[in-house]
């Protein structure tokens, strides 16, 4: 799926995920952000629904189809992260169909 997506750059509606625009002032924004965390994150997408976490690639991964490891932004201890990018992708479309 995620060879997919950077082909055609076409994917699903998943509002509140939206993919980072890393040309953008939020994309210049959360790469700023990730480096202070002491991971090597590629923030790809931001949830607008109260959490405001980033998904982003483990850059550590030459797998193909890496972790997606979440940058948890409202200061409290929560602590989540995905297999892969399609464990995060089902995640996100439950998501967008209302849980």
């Amino acid at each position: 799926m995620l060879e997919r997506f950077a082909q055609t750059g076409e994917h699903p509606f998943l509002y509140p995920w939206w993919f980072v625009d890393a040309e953008s002032e939020a994309g210049a924004l959360f790469f700023d952000i990730r480096q202070n965390d002491g991971r090597n994150l590629i923030p790809f997408a931001k949830v607008d629904d109260g959490r405001g976490d980033l998904a982003c690639f483990d850059g550590d991964d030459g797998s193909g189809n890496p972790r997606v490891l979440m940058l948890v932004l409202d200061g409290s201890d929560r602590f989540y992260n995905f297999m892969d990018f399609d464990d995060w992708l089902f995640a996100a479309k439950k998501d967008a169909n209302g849980g």
